[in-house]
């Protein structure tokens, strides 16, 4: 790989530049005065289909007018369909003719693989930049705001102020993250949420408008080597939970913290994204009632949720 990546990036840029497209908003805001104070923000966002644009839900979380340009400079009003904070994504229609990108499968990154992450750092319109970088580590949580992210891509690949919602490919120039959120204070630290987890509510809001999903009550992260051999967890894969929220169907179902979840229902879990996105498939098909294989200390036991 490494004597052909000085061609084969600027051959992946080029194939999905197209696709990605600069995101404007323009609202205002009452100051403790009671003075009108405009704001103006920037973001990234690509296309997913002729008319619709898929970004990260805080680039569009202000009330307020909202246009993209895309990579030929044309200025369009856009429509925001609805957003889904949980996952920190948003889709936006446009009535112009739009170029998709091909969306890839998350669930194959690994460790040290090469991405590239592309937008509009500061506003910049004249071209998308882009940066390269490797997939530093995998289901990574952290906390933006009021949200609590899981299952995260972590990359050293520069993601700017003007990145957010913008595309981490790889070098089959497929989506395989959207990017969300930098470290203050830290460098070469950013994060994108998993296209596969993405997906769900990309194609939900499309369709509805909406988002609707399962929510169990916890907060997990993924288990490794590394994490086993620092808890002295018996497996070495699986989702531990780090916290049960009050009055959630896991705390009914008898959740506690430290619980490492292996399977739901006959599925092996390997990551926290490979337990939601099993949940919002299966619950978009009418199901209700799962089956939570756990381990906790030495036991193994198997709880019923409901959702």
């Amino acid at each position: 790989m490494l004597p052909n990546i000085r061609d084969l990036i600027p051959g992946v840029v080029n194939k999905v530049s197209p696709s990605i497209v600069a995101i404007m908003t323009a609202g205002a805001v009452i100051d403790e005065w009671l003075n009108v104070v405009p704001i103006r923000g920037f973001g990234t966002g690509f296309a997913v289909d002729r008319h619709y644009v898929a970004t990260a839900s805080h680039v569009v979380s202000q009330p307020g007018e909202v246009s993209i340009v895309t990579s030929d400079g044309d200025l369009l009003e856009a429509e925001v369909v609805g957003a889904d904070p949980e996952v920190d994504t948003a889709v936006l229609r446009v009535d112009g003719d739009l170029t998709p990108i091909k969306l890839g499968d998350s669930d194959k990154l690994m460790v040290g693989e090469p991405v590239i992450a592309i937008g509009y750092p500061l506003g910049l319109m004249n071209q998308p930049t882009a940066t390269f970088g490797i997939v530093s580590a995998l289901g990574r949580t952290i906390r933006v705001g009021e949200v609590m992210l899981e299952g995260l891509i972590q990359t050293d690949a520069a993601i700017n102020p003007g990145n957010s919602g913008g595309p981490l490919v790889n070098l089959d120039g497929e989506v395989v993250g959207i990017n969300t959120a930098i470290v203050a204070g830290a460098q070469n630290i950013g994060f994108a949420v998993p296209m596969n987890l993405a997906r769900l509510s990309i194609n939900d809001l499309i369709s509805k408008g909406y988002v609707r999903k399962p929510r169990i009550g916890i907060y997990g992260v993924d288990v490794n080597r590394v994490l086993a051999r620092q808890y002295k967890l018996p497996v070495d894969r699986g989702v531990l939970v780090v916290h049960v929220q009050p009055y959630s169907p896991a705390e009914e179902a008898g959740l506690r913290r430290g619980d490492v979840i292996t399977n739901i229902d006959d599925v092996e879990l390997t990551s926290i994204v490979k337990l939601k996105t099993y949940l919002y498939s299966r619950y978009a098909e009418g199901k209700r009632e799962f089956k939570l294989r756990l381990i906790r200390g030495r036991r193994t036991i198997t709880v019923d949720v409901t959702v």
